[in-house]
């Protein structure tokens, strides 16, 4: 095999150097597969053993190496040297090495089937389809036998693919002899060209998923998640005019969170198609929050306040004291109240589905909305999946899911998601300064430091 010139430094660290471990995020049409069978061919013939080539499914792994070609027409199992194969068996996919090392090829939905022998080296090619538990499973055998693994894929989204792309990162960066990692893509590689991209892009391939499969993007929208990148990206300090969003209503939404460490508490506000920079807080009690809203109200007149219930009661409960009861409006992420309960789970996918909306009608319609370029936000956005639970209700994929996929950045998507959970009028007499109904009471941001809230 002649190597490219990006794929030496792989083949260094692997062949030449021995590392125990190799993770590589590459583009699509880059040789994944060929250069991870010869490098697992390489460190066979190091060290007598038993070696697995792993990929998603066994049916894959049959039809792409056992069976594959390369772009020329030669089969991948050419590659291997004749006079370095004492025996093959179709059957099982096996291949017999002469100097007595055994490689499986085979599925990672079968494993268990190739376990015998406790392999010393490990490929698991496109390890961003792998099961997330895979690497759990194998990880024990390598270490009791001093092996080593490669894992190659392009990503799929912010999942555990995503998680461990990034703790190989750090390792490797940190100067751990142990570790390569490499992140490319097509513009680093130069493959493919850049006409066969133009005519994916022509034949109707989304532009979500040329970034993520030759410019190796995380951030690229899985067809599963709810809000693709694709109707985010033309939002993103749009610019508009007072007469786009003057009749629109005015809403603030807030997502608490108290601690010090975490999540964060977010104030959005939003006018129409009109998204403002979001504010992010750490560490405010209730009170303290519920003060900041309040100057919020005082200077943008809302229509309506939208606080998250389920960690926002003493906030809920400090702005009724303050006055804006009338406007406030608590929203229960969890809670089935006004949720269509044939087409949804709850009240979270609901207003996740109405945001989506929100971008895909005025995106389609010409007349998008316009967010702030705040990279957190539009990450997670674009992050959370939805699915059809086994009642056809839509579902969208909880906070704890996608942090065990690595994603932490819900606090700003789930604050604008509140300004949707209800239809609010705007009333132009509101917009004159806002009077709270309680009496007469100049603003004071640090009242919260001296007087109980009871007092208010």
């Amino acid at each position: 095999m002649q190597l490219r010139e990006y794929q030496l430094p792989l083949w260094k660290a692997t062949v030449i150097d021995q590392k125990k471990r190799a993770f590589v995020v590459w583009p699509r049409r880059n040789g994944k597969d060929l250069i991870a069978l010869n490098i697992l061919i390489a460190r066979a013939m190091q060290r007598k053993a038993n070696y697995l080539y792993l990929a998603p499914f066994q049916s894959q792994v049959r039809k792409i190496i056992w069976e594959g070609m390369d772009r020329e027409g030669r089969a991948f199992l050419d590659y291997i040297p004749p006079e370095l194969i004492a025996d093959k068996k179709n059957t099982t996919m096996q291949i017999k090495l002469v100097n007595g090392s055994l490689i499986n090829f085979g599925g990672s939905d079968n494993v268990d089937s190739l376990m015998g022998g406790g392999p010393a080296g490990i490929v698991l090619s496109d390890y961003s389809l792998h099961k997330d538990h895979v690497w759990d499973y194998l990880r024990p055998i390598l270490a009791e036998n001093g092996g080593w693994s490669m894992a190659n894929g392009t990503p799929r989204g912010m999942n555990f693919f995503y998680t461990q792309a990034m703790q190989s990162k750090k390792l490797f960066e940190s100067g751990d002899k142990n570790w390569f990692y490499a992140h490319l893509t097509r513009d680093d590689t130069g493959f493919p060209s850049l006409e066969a991209i133009q005519a994916d892009r022509e034949s109707g391939m989304p532009e979500s998923l040329i970034s993520q499969e030759y410019y190796t993007s995380f951030m690229a929208s899985s067809e599963d998640v709810l809000i693709p990148l694709d109707i985010i990206k033309p939002c993103v300090n749009l610019e508009l005019t007072v007469n786009d969003v003057m009749s629109e209503p005015k809403i603030i939404g807030v997502d608490p969170a108290f601690s010090a460490k975490g999540d964060q508490a977010v104030i959005v506000k939003r006018q129409g198609r009109k998204l403002h920079p979001l504010q992010y807080f750490r560490g405010v009690d209730p009170l303290a929050l519920a003060d900041k809203v309040s100057l919020e109200i005082q200077t943008f007149r809302p229509d309506a306040v939208m606080v998250d219930a389920g960690r926002g009661e003493g906030v809920i409960a400090a702005l009724d004291r303050l006055g804006y009861g009338d406007i406030v409006i608590p929203v229960n992420f969890q809670g089935t109240r006004n949720v269509d309960s044939e087409m949804y789970l709850n009240m979270r996918a609901k207003i996740w589905c109405r945001m989506r909306d929100w971008f895909a009608d005025g995106v389609l319609k010409g007349a998008p909305p316009s967010i702030p370029n705040d990279q957190d936000l539009i990450t997670g956005l674009s992050t959370p999946t939805m699915f059809l639970n086994d009642k056809n209700q839509m579902q969208l994929e909880s906070k704890q899911h996608i942090r065990t996929r690595g994603a932490y950045l819900m606090d700003g998507p789930d604050a604008v998601a509140v300004t949707f959970a209800e239809e609010v009028e705007a009333n132009f007499s509101g917009r004159e300064p806002y009077a709270a109904q309680s009496a007469d009471r100049s603003y004071d941001p640090l009242r919260f430091l001296y007087q109980d809230v009871r007092s208010l």
